[in-house]
């Protein structure tokens, strides 16, 4: 083989890595079937509040450890304001087998074409910052990528969750954020008054996830108790000793 063909062998596998489609609903479904708590752990190195130190890790490694523990799939930050890259999506996407979110603030196709090329499986939109026709346009072009959307929503937002009558054929995923967007307070009681009135608008197929706030496996019991389908954790995994332990501990079963 000589050189150049052995780099043509390289970019092949490479794309076909990353062009390689899974999916976060089956995901939860297989691990619900082998009596685990479905967890999606977040690779994230910082967050918004003032003063909180960064975490230095590396993103192979930290979605590794995420995926040996036991969780369902990765989610990544690429946000730069939490320290997050593109590349980190890229990264993880290769160096594990199970489903990557990627985590930002989404608005625009092009964010989705970006999403794509890196690896992801998922996207997150953000109902707070979308007009209804926005965000059912973003699930479509999601969609005819083979992308899966968790559609996340908050106790100012619970309002705005559309008609999913326009993409009950798409991949969807609703999530709850117990972080209040303007004061960045966690309250699990959050996902416990809004999840009721989530689960009578949207089909029984859809999983509901809990997000933000779910530090122990009592708080993980609480949120599964309270209506959640699956978690998504971000901070308590990454400002563990030892992320694959905690993973374990949230995953339980």
């Amino acid at each position: 083989m000589t050189e150049i063909e052995g780099i043509l062998m390289r970019k092949r596998a490479l794309i076909r890595r990353l062009e390689e489609r899974r999916s976060i609903r089956s995901a939860i479904a297989d691990a619900e079937a082998r009596g685990k708590r479905p967890v999606i752990g977040e690779l994230k190195r910082r967050g918004l509040k003032k003063g909180e130190i960064a975490v230095e890790v590396d993103a192979e490694e930290a979605a590794r450890a995420i995926e040996e523990g036991g969780a369902c799939a990765v989610s990544v930050l690429t946000e730069e304001a939490f320290g997050g890259t593109l590349a980190d999506l890229k990264a993880a996407k290769l160096a594990v087998s199970i489903p990557v979110l990627r985590k930002d603030f989404i608005f625009d196709e092009f964010q989705i074409m970006e999403s794509y090329v890196h690896g992801a499986d998922a996207i997150l939109l953000i109902v707070r910052f979308l007009s209804e026709r926005r965000l059912i346009e973003l699930v479509n072009k999601a969609s005819s990528l083979g992308l899966e959307c968790l559609v996340e929503i908050d106790g100012a937002s619970k309002d705005k969750l559309p008609d999913l009558s326009e993409i009950e054929n798409k991949s969807i995923l609703i999530g709850v954020n117990n972080r209040d967007l303007d004061t960045l307070e966690v309250r699990l009681e959050t996902f416990e008054a809004i999840a009721p009135e989530i689960k009578s608008k949207i089909p029984e197929s859809v999983p509901l996830i809990a997000m933000s706030g779910i530090a122990s496996s009592e708080d993980a019991t609480r949120m599964f108790n309270a209506g959640a389908n699956a978690l998504l954790v971000g901070t308590s995994i990454m400002h563990a000793t030892d992320i694959k332990d905690k993973v374990r501990e949230l995953v339980g079963g």
